[in-house]
């Protein structure tokens, strides 16, 4: 089975400004940024993406009624896959809206999972443990699953847990066959483990989980 990975942008990226190599034809897809509702509650109107994209809307500012209705009125005449990247406390009103888009394609984040979806948003994995297990552990719990396949880019030092990386990279790492990533050890004895955009697809593709990459994280990673 095929994983399809969408690329979420705000815009086109520009090929002179360096677009990476995409995956496949038959597995790259687009998710479009920025939807959701202004700081007054409105619905934020802007165009919706292009035939074959999707799209995802946040809940940065929380709805009222009258944003709620043009909410559904677009979503309830968009063909297209809709993801609901919230990660407010649940919301009343928010959950009226995904009761009434029932059987559109809608991804929601686990805090809404009792509703009806398509697939549960889950991730990004941390790497505390191996990916395939962790995976099947969200498999378990929440059955049909969309992963936020942000790049792993963090250090362990010996007795401490993962913890996020923001230095440098190496120009050079191996193989973490546990982790399906790179790594390399620091001379102070830390070992720094991160992605490459062949690491991060190699370990998505045998999945057939559906994943989202910020189109930004993507071309920020090494080639290999």
């Amino acid at each position: 089975m095929k994983t399809c990975v969408y690329f979420a942008e705000n815009r086109k990226i520009p090929a002179s400004g360096g677009r990476p190599p995409a995956p496949p034809p038959e597995t790259a897809g687009k998710l479009r940024l920025g939807y959701g509702f202004t700081a007054a509650g409105l619905w934020r109107e802007l165009p919706l993406p292009e035939p074959g994209a999707g799209l995802v809307a946040d809940d940065r500012f929380l709805p009222n009624s009258r944003g709620l209705e043009a909410a559904r009125r677009v979503l309830e005449a968009w063909d297209g896959l809709i993801l609901l990247d919230l990660e407010r406390p649940p919301q009343p009103g928010l959950a009226g809206l995904i009761r009434d888009l029932e059987g559109k394609r809608l991804i929601l984040p686990p805090a809404y999972g009792a509703l009806p979806h398509a697939g549960v948003l889950v991730g990004p994995w941390r790497g505390d443990r191996p990916f395939l297990r962790w995976l099947e552990a969200c498999r378990a719990r929440w059955g049909t699953l969309f992963l936020d396949a942000a790049p792993l880019r963090c250090r362990a030092r010996p007795g401490s847990p993962l913890l996020p990386w923001e230095g440098a990279l190496p120009e050079e790492g191996f193989p973490c066959p546990g982790l399906g990533c790179l790594h390399r050890r620091l001379e102070d004895g830390s070992v720094l483990f991160w992605d490459s955009r062949r690491s991060l697809m190699e370990r998505l593709e045998p999945t057939g989980v559906p994943a989202v990459v910020l189109a930004s994280e993507w071309q920020a990673l090494p080639e290999k």
